[in-house]
């Protein structure tokens, strides 16, 4: 019995044992890993963004083909890719006045065949060399850019060549992509967006190129014909006005060489464009946009002359946006939406292009309320245009514009894309090295100025879509100028 009582006083007591952590095993010749308990931080308090990232852009490298191409290289060796991306001039500022939306159908037809393949072949042909390829226009440049792995280049620069010189517009490509358009177009009548921004580029900007919607009307595509299309290209897209940028693995002279012999073919000049008509001088106005159907909501577009995208203001005026309705931190977000919630979003940006630019302020707010929302909106744009940002809130706002910029140039066709931004605006090339120093820079007299300069309420143009009914009584007494109304086009 004693012994009985003895074995089960010991199983008694390794069942209440707790286990032994086993030690940690190494390799001969390791450090054991020693695991510290790291104290929790106060969640009182908003945690702190860490210093912005060191931003440093290889140096480009410039030369010219015997075709009169001017070609810019950047030499990035961390992966084996190589990206490509062209820039023409020949963006929807030459869009005919009959025809507007024309550079923009013609780039999006340089993919849809050649005279060596179809739109079917292009994508094999792609599929095959795991390569991507895309054509586009903006107002200010049309594009074509690609990447594939640098094993791959010289079947790329076939590729890109066929597309650039020998795009055939195929005819039942051409209605598709038509139809595609029209029904795009279609669709728009019912984004309050759209709508407003094709009612403000008209009123802001007149006669001026950037006075018309990019893809064109509902009547110009229709009208389209594909030779309209053969006859752009031939006439916009040329070596003369178009500048190549390369990022990847690759050097000067064997990527000259490669050059030379792909894009030897491609020659001929485009004719210099005429200046463009000054826009009309700001004055103070609002349309209303009768939106078809219940408006539980108005769709607010405020706008106020900026500056060309090479300003020297470009930079302040870019944090002085980031303050007053960049994002969540922001005042306008702050005041009308967590404040006052008459808004679930709306906020501020500095529109720059290469022949001028906006000041926008843009979102939805509750139709019951667009009043109220005005009033509060105007109150903001007031205060960043008579009182200095304080440090913290400018920190902030610098911050936010600093910490994202890395991600931009990530990987070579990121790199290609903000050179190309280079390219069509006339930066210099050290532009985005000195971009963090010169946000870093400004100060809350530099906000205030550019704010005073480019956020000025007394050139207003506003175009709200809404219910008139509902909205135009709430808008009494407001400075924003003679209210007109105006309907929405309706649907065919």
């Amino acid at each position: 019995m004693r012994r009985v009582a003895v074995l089960c006083c010991a199983a008694l007591a390794c069942a209440g044992a707790q286990p032994r952590p086993a030690a940690p095993i190494s390799e001969p010749g390791q450090v054991p890993v020693v695991h510290e308990q790291v104290a929790p931080g106060d969640r009182s308090k908003i945690p702190q963004p860490g210093p912005p990232p060191a931003l440093k852009v290889p140096p480009q490298r410039h030369f010219q083909l015997a075709s009169g191409l001017k070609v810019r290289l950047v030499e990035y060796h961390r992966l084996p890719i190589v990206a490509l991306h062209l820039v023409v001039d020949a963006g929807a500022t030459h869009d005919p006045s009959d025809r507007p939306g024309l550079a923009s159908f013609t780039a999006s037809m340089m993919t849809e065949g050649t005279k060596r393949r179809s739109a079917t072949q292009i994508s094999d042909d792609l599929g095959f060399m795991g390569a991507s390829l895309a054509a586009g226009a903006s107002f200010d440049a049309a594009s074509l850019s690609g990447s594939a792995l640098v094993t791959h280049l010289d079947d790329l620069l076939e590729l890109f060549d066929d597309v650039l010189e020998h795009p055939s517009f195929p005819a039942s490509d051409f209605a598709r992509v038509q139809d595609q358009r029209l029904v795009g177009l279609l669709q728009q009548r019912d984004q309050p967006h759209a709508v407003a921004s094709k009612a403000f580029a008209h009123l802001f900007w007149g006669a001026h190129p950037y006075g018309h919607w990019i893809m064109g009307t509902e009547k110009s595509v229709k009208a389209m014909k594909r030779d309209d299309l053969v006859g752009y290209h031939a006439a916009r897209w040329r070596p003369n006005v178009s500048e190549l940028v390369v990022v990847g693995d690759v050097t000067e002279p064997e990527l000259r060489a490669k050059l030379e012999k792909a894009l030897a073919g491609w020659t001929g000049i485009a004719a210099t464009a005429p200046a463009p008509k000054p826009p009309p001088p700001p004055s103070l106005r609002t349309v209303l946009v009768r939106k078809r159907g219940a408006a539980p909501q108005s769709f607010v577009m405020m706008g106020m002359p900026g500056f060309a995208r090479a300003s020297p203001d470009y930079v302040p005026a870019e944090v002085a946006a980031e303050v007053l309705g960049g994002g969540t931190a922001s005042r306008l977000f702050r005041e009308l939406r967590e404040k006052e919630g008459y808004t679930y979003g709306i906020y501020a940006r500095a529109e720059a292009r290469k022949l001028g630019g906006t000041s926008f302020i843009v979102g939805s707010v509750k139709a019951d309320v667009t009043g109220a929302a005005t009033r509060a909106l105007l109150r903001q744009l007031d205060g960043l245009r008579t009182a200095p940002v304080p440090e913290g809130e400018l920190e902030v706002a610098r911050n936010a514009l600093l910490l994202s910029l890395p991600s931009d140039f990530a990987i070579a066709a990121g790199i290609a894309g903000k050179v190309a931004e280079e390219v069509v605006n006339g930066l210099p090339d050290d532009y985005w090295d000195d971009y963090a120093a010169q946000v870093s820079k400004v100060s809350p007299a530099d906000v205030q100025r550019v704010a005073q300069q480019y956020f000025d309420p007394r050139q207003l143009t506003t175009v709200m879509v809404c219910d008139p009914a509902v909205v135009k009584p709430q808008l009494q007494g407001l400075p924003l100028g003679p209210i007109e109304v105006r309907t929405a086009p309706s649907a065919p």
